[in-house]
């Protein structure tokens, strides 16, 4: 019977853990979810990636197509306020023909230069060539230190990445097309997709402008070492000039000074003792001669 009584209990117990297992369980993952959930709130409020994981919504606004295309030309001249502001801090002698600009253009697909710079695109592509031939004229980018402190950024490969991914936002705008028309621009469905794939392809569009930024703040680090480069060469340059020499050398020139003007100041005096007296008197000497 305390046998039978024993196993009892243990079985009670162990049912007893599992159940409180059980519950412990569903109380931790029914938290979870809703702080899964929560975050996925305050990242929809912030607008922080506008990828959604549900399918297309349609828009409660009364002009989506006209709302988005709105933001769309916000968010492409924030971008070209961006790419010149880049443009801006870059040396002005910027060379066209350098190999970045061609490898820039070899991966655009070719084509004329203008067309690069002014596409809404291509200004990301012309940006980045710009920036990796501003670094790579600098004298100080020929230095160790970045070996040394591996910091060295491949410049050909930073010009490729950017313009390959460029290129193929470019293929899939359009492939995207502008806003539909007709019958398809009053169904919900396709309002509410071409919405979604215009705003992830406008924040890749935002990826890669920051990703050329961060390039430029890295040409402006080169800048500023090519600076501190030449401010050393001239302090050593300018170093051969001996200060305690030069200091001594003025001294002697002060005191030769003083001699010179004190032998001035005598010659005066014996010039105005001959003009005033000597000479008078050697006057009525020859005239005396003569009688």
């Amino acid at each position: 019977m305390v046998f039978v009584a024993v196993a009892v209990f243990v079985v009670v117990v162990a049912v007893a853990l599992v159940l409180l297992m059980s519950t412990a369980i569903g109380a931790f993952s029914a938290m979870f979810s809703e702080m899964r959930a929560d975050s996925a709130r305050r990242r929809a409020r912030r607008g922080d990636s506008p990828v959604s994981t549900a399918g297309p919504v349609a828009s409660t606004s009364a002009d989506p197509l006209g709302e988005l295309a709105d933001d769309m030309r916000l968010a492409q001249a924030r971008r070209w306020a961006s790419c010149r502001s880049v443009q801006s801090r870059l040396p002005d002698q910027t060379n066209e023909t350098s190999g970045y600009v061609a490898r820039a253009l070899d991966i655009w697909g070719g084509g004329d230069l203008d067309r690069l710079r002014g596409d809404r695109v291509g200004q990301i592509v012309w940006t980045t060539a710009m920036v990796a031939d501003s670094v790579a004229r600098h004298p100080a980018w020929k230095l160790d230190f970045f070996d040394r402190h591996a910091v060295r950024v491949d410049l050909d490969g930073e010009v490729a990445s950017i313009a390959t991914a460029a290129a193929g936002l470019r293929d899939q705008l359009d492939i995207l097309g502008d806003s539909p028309k007709g019958h398809l621009g009053v169904d919900d469905e396709v309002i509410a997709t071409f919405t979604e794939k215009s705003r992830v392809l406008s924040w890749r569009l935002d990826g890669l402008v920051a990703r050329v930024e961060a390039f430029a703040d890295y040409e402006q680090i080169v800048a500023r070492i090519q600076q501190r480069q030449e401010k050393q060469a001239w302090l050593d340059r300018v170093s051969a000039i001996d200060e305690f020499e030069h200091v001594v050398d003025a001294e002697w020139d002060r005191a030769e000074s003083d001699r010179v003007r004190n032998m001035a100041g005598e010659s005066e005096v014996l010039a105005s003792i001959y003009l005033h007296e000597i000479a008078p008197l050697a006057k009525s000497l020859k005239r005396s001669d003569a009688a």
